[in-house]
């Protein structure tokens, strides 16, 4: 599968638990209907179907060498959905980034581009790039299928500790490589069939990649199983095998498959938000060494702690660990890993932690890079404005 060396806005999504609802007195007054949705007729039913959204994000980033304003995963898309008679709808997403300056991949790993693994950019320069394009089918309760370039369902549980505004994602795996997870099917995957269901409490995933990349036709496999135990703590695993072709004289692969196996738990409720998830992979990094490209095996660790004050602040910290196993040091120093500790605050503007804020955040610790070159401390200020023509109009 991995031919060259190696081989939204994301759509955040958190099930929040409401409190059981007041039973109303015999003598209470009747609620308000809600007020109608903004906007002239046409418009509302345009944004039924079609959802125009996109996110403009900038930071300055404060390092002791240096001081640089950075893009950080500006991006525009379009999704649409159209029912059809038996309970049936169809669906369709299509989402490119944007350039607002430089940045974006020297800090913040989940825009990655869509690169083949083992391609090595520092910054991402490009005016526009590719991020999902898929199409799809829902059938009620019976679940979801969609195909196309999409978000695995490795990060259905992966994103639980993705959670940073600039910083983390790296003990994971789920951005290996330097790509943006595309040819392994853990991050944005390429060429997936994808079928996501409820069952009760169960949400269940499961997924194929079929690339033309090699024999036979299938190029991975990923299954997700996520159980909400209620009170907003919910746990997960997510499994994800691909099958490579590449040759066997690179340093560090042992002629095996490449595997990423993460699990955890989240919880989402009064005012708090607490992640923690455990990964190990088997093949399934690589890193740019002085003298050769170097496969490595990786176990990770992650944690996100955030708290929700007055609405509008929210302070969080967590950490990003992701150590090798197995590392060839003839070509890559043995202190090569991530080891961040991060912290950060948003003020809110819309009351919604993913949408639009002002955040400050700052990522310090003992990673290195192949070198041995410590990585810099480094403290961004930025401004996040996202936005949604259907949420606008009050179809959130």
């Amino acid at each position: 599968m991995w031919p060259v060396l190696l081989l939204d806005l994301a759509a955040t999504t958190g099930a929040a638990t409401a409190a059981a609802p007041v039973q109303p007195s015999a003598t209470a007054a009747a609620p308000a209907p809600p007020a109608a949705a903004p906007g002239p007729p046409w418009l509302r039913q345009v944004a039924e179907r079609v959802d125009l959204y996109g996110r403009f994000d900038g930071n300055i980033a404060f390092t002791k060498e240096s001081l640089e304003v950075a893009n950080n995963g500006s991006r525009f898309g379009i999704r649409a959905e159209q029912d059809l008679p038996g309970g049936l709808t169809v669906l369709g997403r299509g989402e490119w980034s944007f350039s607002l300056g430089q940045g974006d991949t020297k800090y913040n790993i989940s825009e990655n581009p869509h690169t083949g693994f083992g391609t090595f950019e520092s910054t991402q320069q490009q005016a526009l790039g590719a991020r999902l394009g898929y199409v799809g089918m829902r059938f009620g309760r019976f679940g979801e299928l969609t195909f196309g370039k999409q978000w695995g369902v490795y990060y259905d549980v992966s994103i639980w500790t993705d959670r940073f505004v600039v910083f983390g994602a790296r003990s994971t795996s789920t951005y290996n490589g330097g790509t943006d997870g595309g040819q392994t099917g853990e991050g944005r995957a390429d060429d997936a069939l994808a079928y996501r269901v409820t069952l009760g409490p169960l949400r269940l995933g499961v997924q194929a990649q079929f690339m033309d990349a090699r024999s036979p036709a299938v190029d991975s496999v990923s299954g997700s199983v996520i159980a909400e135990t209620g009170g907003g703590l919910r746990m997960g695993v997510t499994y994800s095998h691909a099958f490579l072709d590449v040759p066997t004289t690179l340093p560090g692969y042992d002629g095996g498959d490449a595997d990423a196996l993460t699990g955890g738990v989240e919880f989402d409720g009064a005012g708090f938000r607490l992640a923690a998830l455990g990964t190990w992979t088997r093949n399934h990094e690589i890193v740019q060494g002085d003298a050769a490209s170097v496969m490595y095996d990786t176990l990770g660790a992650s944690l996100f702690v955030a708290r929700r004050f007055w609405g509008s602040l929210m302070p969080y910290a967590g950490f990003d660990f992701a150590v090798p196993r197995g590392l060839d040091t003839q070509f890559v120093d043995a202190d090569f890993g991530t080891r961040d500790l991060i912290g950060g605050v948003r003020w809110l503007f819309d009351g919604r932690e993913f949408f639009s804020f002002a955040y400050a955040e700052a990522r310090t610790g003992r990673t290195r890079d192949a070198t041995g070159t410590r990585a810099p401390d480094a403290f961004m200020l930025g401004i996040r404005f996202d936005y949604s023509l259907r949420r606008a109009l009050g179809f959130d």
